[in-house]
């Protein structure tokens, strides 16, 4: 599941990327701004992501440590002992993740403060970098 969460980030990332290229190319105003637009609807669709991301996390960690509760009430260590272990690895990966999906939220962010300096100048006309 996680592989999954990763591959649709990678492919929005990969997307905007792509479309930002295409501004560069043309540099005609109409079309940098319907590249600005693009990439808000990337970053919005990337934050919406992360917040699923996030919510799966919080839920997965939660009834892990439900079951370690319901574990240690039941008296059996060696269970909770091993679901602790599988909360850590978990939350791990889970912190993993985040920091990937915001690594990526932050170059998208990048790759549109960059189109709207080209937009920039393309309306007043100026080429210079």
């Amino acid at each position: 599941m996680k592989a999954v969460k990763v591959l649709v980030v990678a492919v929005i990332g990969v997307f905007v990327v792509g479309a930002s290229g295409i501004a560069y190319a043309t540099d005609d105003p109409g079309t940098v701004k319907q590249e600005i637009a693009v990439d808000k609807q990337a970053i919005k669709a990337q934050h919406e992501t992360i917040k699923e991301h996030a919510t799966s996390a919080k839920a997965e960690e939660k009834t892990l440590r439900g079951e370690i509760k319901e574990a240690r009430q039941s008296g059996d260590v060696e269970k909770a002992k091993a679901l602790k272990e599988q909360l850590k690895t978990t939350h791990k990966e889970n912190v993993v993740e985040k920091k990937q999906d915001m690594k990526t939220m932050h170059e998208a962010k990048k790759e549109m403060k960059q189109d709207v300096k080209a937009a920039r100048r393309a309306a007043r006309g100026g080429t210079r970098p």
